[in-house]
């Protein structure tokens, strides 16, 4: 099996990166002869991760809209004669490259959609056009959440072949000792009780939902620090809210943390809280740091905003509140801390819940996914 796998990242550290990455090296452990298509923007950055495939650096540059200049890079196709299925890991823009080079070729296609980027561009010209034809043009379209497969099918008016495989998690790193740092941060908090959220720090991440809540918690108890880890553009505002709510002392921002130093951040934490919003059609598709917390086996209060329930059971990994409702959010962050073996159960629950989304698991359901379609595809003479 000879797979041609289409990526816009592959930095682990980011997002769609992380996915790309932790799939492409499950993949190969498994066997998969796979080679990534890459923009040119990275030629390079193959051997500095130490990816073992093929890397080919030949889409265009990445684009949030396609105006007319564009287009024209974006309407050529890329050699794909040598493979047995094309696998577009991201919906736009390069699904659309990955789509035409599969028909020219006469080959499989699976597009994959993650959230905002699979939905949004529904919304534009020829944006819109472009994104049908590839969905239309798909054999299996993957998505993370039912959430994201209910919106493509909303805003494209169509019916498609959707399949739903969550995101996974490298469980194995959160499993480290990393009891020493765990004990220097938590010294830092002495009889706190640590909140704590991860992610860029920007508008529909939902930081300000959180800041806005301790003003009701505080009402209730004075024990509790909410540790923000990340850097953004919103750090300003965000630290203008708490002093307006008079909860700036009870708001740390610590920065962007990575490796064992993460893992830590989240072993430390008691609860932890992500509240993300839908912001015109800018959504999370499923939430990768849900099951990181849950690996950690730390509660999780969210809200219903996106993928989320796909990441977080409610009731059972995790307390939900409403999209955007402040004092649902207040009120389940209260009731977990008042409700020590509530939490315990949550995070227990969740630890069993992301081991089941481990990445070797993900990755087994692609391979089961690529061997059906190629078993309906037609041989070639």
């Amino acid at each position: 099996m000879k797979i041609a796998l289409f990526s816009s990242a592959i930095e682990p550290k980011d997002g769609y990166g992380n996915i790309a990455y932790e799939l492409t090296q499950e993949l190969m452990s498994m066997g998969i002869d796979l080679t990534l298509f890459l923009p040119k923007s990275l030629d390079g950055i193959g051997p500095q991760l130490g990816l073992q495939c093929e890397t080919r650096y030949v889409l265009p540059g990445y684009v949030y809209r396609m105006y007319q200049r564009q287009a024209p890079f974006y309407l050529k196709t890329v050699n794909v004669e040598e493979f047995d299925l094309v696998h577009s890991l991201f919906s736009f823009p390069y699904c659309f490259v990955a789509g035409r080079s599969a028909k020219r070729y006469n080959k499989p296609f699976i597009m994959g959609a993650q959230g905002t980027h699979g939905v949004r561009p529904l919304t534009y010209k020829p944006e819109r056009w472009m994104l049908k034809w590839s969905y239309k043009q798909a054999d299996t379209i993957i998505v993370p959440s039912a959430y994201t497969r209910d919106q493509i099918l909303q805003h494209s008016g169509e019916q498609y072949n959707i399949d739903i495989i969550h995101n996974g998690v490298h469980f194995d790193r959160f499993q480290k000792n990393v009891d020493a740092d765990v004990e220097r941060i938590r010294a830092q908090y002495p009889g706190k009780k640590i909140l704590l959220t991860v992610g860029g720090l920007w508008g529909r991440k939902g930081h300000d939902l959180v800041i806005s809540a301790l003003a009701g918690i505080r009402e209730k108890r004075n024990d509790v620090v909410y540790v923000i880890v990340g850097e953004g553009n919103a750090q300003a505002d965000l630290e203008v809210l708490a002093a307006g709510f008079g909860v700036r002392d009870m708001v740390e921002f610590v920065g962007r943390k990575s490796g064992d130093e993460l893992v830590a951040y989240f072993k430390a934490c008691d609860i932890y809280v992500h509240t993300p919003k839908v912001i015109d059609l800018k959504f999370e598709g499923f939430g990768i740091v849900y099951l990181e917390a849950s690996a950690c086996a730390k509660p999780i209060v969210a809200t219903d905003a996106g993928g989320v329930r796909d990441a977080v059971l409610d009731g059972k990994t995790g307390l939900i509140a409403g999209n955007e409702d402040i004092a649902g959010i207040s009120e389940r962050i209260t009731r977990l801390l008042d409700d020590p073996m509530l939490a315990e159960r949550l995070g227990e629950e969740g630890k069993n819940y992301a081991s089941e989304h481990s990445w070797n698991l993900i990755a087994k359901k692609y391979i089961e996914t690529y061997e059906s379609l190629l078993e309906k595809a037609p041989q070639s003479d």
